[in-house]
C-alpha cells in the first residue's frame, strides 16, 4: 500500500535525496493522517452520542486533537520546501524540526489529559458502558491507526523525516489508548471489575514518556546536537583519502535542517607540494561532497612542512609528553616564531571531554612542556571544545 501511493501521489518517488519529493512524503502523508483522524472522530462522536459513552467521545476528540497536530506537519513540511532568502540564507529547514517539536508537545498534554481522566476514575470507579456496536467502531479505529502507524513509520524512515517519526509514535499510542479502552469495556463486560481507570493511568504514563522521548529527540537538531561519530568518520575518511592530505582537524558540522548541512575543516598538506595542485584537490573534494551529498563544506588548508623544522620538533616534544597524562590529547597548528631574542609559540589543543583537567591547569601545563624547549618563549594556547571533532 505505501509503495503504491508512493508512485500514485510522488513523481520521482524513488529519489527521495530531492527536496520536491521529500516535501511531497511528508505532504502525502500528513494528508491521509489528516483525513484518518477526521473520519473516526466522526464515526466516533456520533457512536459515543448514541450509546451514551463519555470515553468513546473522549477518544474520539482525541482523534481531532490527532488531524490538529497532523496540519501542524503538514504546514511545518510546507515552510520547510521554501527557498533560501536575504534573512534565512541557511534556508527554513528546521520549521520540520518545530512542527516535530509541536506533535510531541501534543502527545504530552494528551498524556497528562489521559492520566487526569485515569486517576478520576480510579477514585471514583464507573463501569463503561458496552455494546458490540461500539465495540467494532473502536476495533477499527485501532486498525486504522496501526495502519497509521506503518505508514507514517515507513514514510518517516524513506525522507528520515523526524515529525513523521513523531505522528506514527503517536498513531501507535492512539491505537494502544483505544485498545484500552475497548479491553476494559469487555472486562467490566464480562466480569464486573472496574478497571478502566487503572488501565488509563498506565497508557498515560507510557504516552508520557513516549512524548517525553519525542520532545528531547525533536530539541536536540534545534539545540544543536553533537553529529553522530560515524557521521564524522565518514567524512574525515573522504577527505584524507585524497591526494596530497596529510590530516584533517577542526572538522565542525552544523545542521539547518534536512538535506540543509554545512561543514567546515582544516586539512593538512605539504607545505613543499604545489599549492595550486593542493587548492584544486579542496575545490574538486568540496564539489564532491555537495554533489552526492547535499554537503556544504568549506576547507581551509594548513600547510605542514615535512622538513626538519621548530614546528615539527615541538609538535613531536608535545606528543610524546602529553601522551603520558592522556593519549587522546593532540596539538596541531603549531607556530613557532622569532620574535627578537624571544620566541613566541602558539598552537591549538584538543582534550575529550572526560578528561578531568580544569582548563587552567591544562594550559599552565603545556606551557610548561614548551618552556623545556623555549625557557624564554611566549605561549598562546588554544583549547579545541567538544562541537570540533577531534582530530587522530
Amino acid at each position: 500500500m505505501f509503495r503504491w501511493l508512493a508512485k500514485k501521489f510522488i513523481p520521482d518517488w524513488r529519489y527521495t535525496d530531492r527536496p520536491a519529493v521529500r516535501v511531497a512524503y511528508g505532504q502525502l502523508a500528513s494528508v491521509m493522517a489528516i483525513v484518518s483522524n477526521v473520519v473516526l472522530f466522526l464515526l466516533k462522536l456520533l457512536t459515543g452520542l448514541a450509546a451514551g459513552s463519555v470515553a468513546i467521545v473522549a477518544d474520539g476528540v482525541n482523534n481531532l486533537s490527532d488531524a490538529a497536530s497532523n496540519l501542524m506537519s503538514l504546514i511545518g513540511f510546507r515552510l520547510a520546501a521554501r527557498p533560501a532568502d536575504a534573512e534565512h540564507p541557511y534556508g527554513h529547514g528546521r520549521y520540520e524540526y518545530l512542527a516535530g517539536l509541536m506533535v510531541a508537545v501534543l502527545i504530552l498534554a494528551a498524556g497528562l489529559e489521559l492520566l487526569r481522566t485515569g486517576v478520576e476514575r480510579v477514585l471514583h470507579p464507573e463501569a463503561p458502558e458496552f455494546s458490540w456496536v461500539m465495540a467494532a467502531v473502536l476495533l477499527g479505529s485501532i486498525l486504522v491507526k496501526l495502519w497509521m502507524m506503518l505508514f507514517n513509520l515507513q514514510s518517516g524512515r524513506q525522507i528520515a523525516s523526524g515529525t513523521l517519526l513523531a505522528t506514527a509514535a503517536d498513531s501507535r499510542n492512539d491505537a494502544i489508548a483505544t485498545a484500552v479502552v475497548l479491553l476494559g469495556m469487555i472486562v467490566s463486560h464480562l466480569s464486573g471489575l472496574v478497571l478502566d481507570g487503572w488501565l488509563g493511568v498506565g497508557v498515560a504514563l507510557f504516552v508520557l514518556f513516549s512524548g517525553y522521548e519525542l520532545v528531547r529527540d525533536t530539541l536536540d537538531p534545534l539545540v544543536g546536537r553533537k553529529p553522530e561519530p560515524e557521521v564524522i568518520d565518514a567524512i574525515r575518511r573522504r577527505i584524507e583519502a585524497c591526494p596530497h592530505v596529510l590530516a584533517t582537524h577542526d572538522l565542525m558540522l552544523h545542521d539547518y535542517g534536512p538535506g540543509q548541512r554545512f561543514a567546515s575543516a582544516h586539512v593538512e598538506m605539504a607545505a613543499e607540494d604545489d599549492i595550486m595542485a593542493c587548492h584544486q584537490v579542496l575545490v574538486d573534494l568540496a564539489k564532491e561532497f555537495l554533489e552526492r551529498d547535499g554537503l556544504h563544506i568549506v576547507f581551509q588548508l594548513d600547510p605542514i612542512s615535512q622538513k626538519d623544522s621548530a614546528e615539527n620538533r615541538l609538535r613531536a616534544h608535545l606528543a610524546e609528553r602529553t601522551a603520558i597524562v592522556d593519549r587522546r590529547i593532540t596539538v596541531h597548528d603549531v607556530s613557532v616564531a622569532a620574535q627578537g631574542e624571544n620566541t613566541a609559540v602558539s598552537f591549538d589543543c584538543f582534550v575529550p571531554p572526560d578528561v578531568a583537567i580544569p582548563e587552567p591547569e591544562l594550559r599552565r601545563m603545556l606551557e610548561n612542556m614548551v618552556r623545556e624547549l623555549y625557557p624564554q618563549g611566549t605561549v598562546s594556547v588554544t583549547v579545541d571544545r567538544d562541537y570540533m571533532a577531534p582530530p587522530r
